[in-house]
């Protein structure tokens, strides 16, 4: 991505990586807490609040990064009408995981079990939205005839 420091992707994705990887550690205490449901998968145990804290502070960091993908290549991509739609796709399951990740901290009981299972579904199809619009990017890179370096 051109107007980008050197390794800003690569930081990107790093701290995407390790935004699922807490955040799929998280996932039987979450079934567990939330939804009493003990599905014999392993359990963080004591470091549970470890976990929720590398959770929170790599989200806090991709917000950050996206606000700086938002002041160059999205606004570009946007411009250029090039891979909206898997764009727009990846901002909702975005929103949607900061919207649920706050209903889960701060939402009543009912409230906050619906907001684990959006915060799930959001979270498992991140992968797949983000690997969709990198494949599209490809695409558009390819019609206009641009090479990677």
């Amino acid at each position: 991505m051109n107007g980008y420091p050197a390794g800003f992707v690569r930081i990107l994705f790093a701290t995407l990586t390790l935004l699922f990887a807490s955040g799929l550690a998280l996932v039987p205490n979450a079934l567990d807490t939330r939804l009493g449901l003990d599905l014999g998968l392993w359990s963080l145990g004591g470091q549970r609040t470890w976990a929720a804290a590398l959770h929170a502070a790599s989200f806090f960091t991709t917000l950050m990064l996206l606000g700086a993908l938002w002041t160059v290549h999205m606004r570009a991509g946007w411009v250029r009408r090039e891979n909206v739609f898997s764009a727009i796709l990846l901002l909702v399951a975005f929103g949607l995981l900061v919207v649920s990740g706050l209903v889960l901290y701060y939402g009543d009981e009912l409230i906050g079990q619906v907001a684990l299972g959006i915060h799930l579904l959001a979270g498992f199809l991140l992968p797949v939205l983000l690997f969709a619009h990198l494949i599209g990017a490809v695409q558009a890179q390819r019609r206009c005839g641009l090479r990677r370096p």
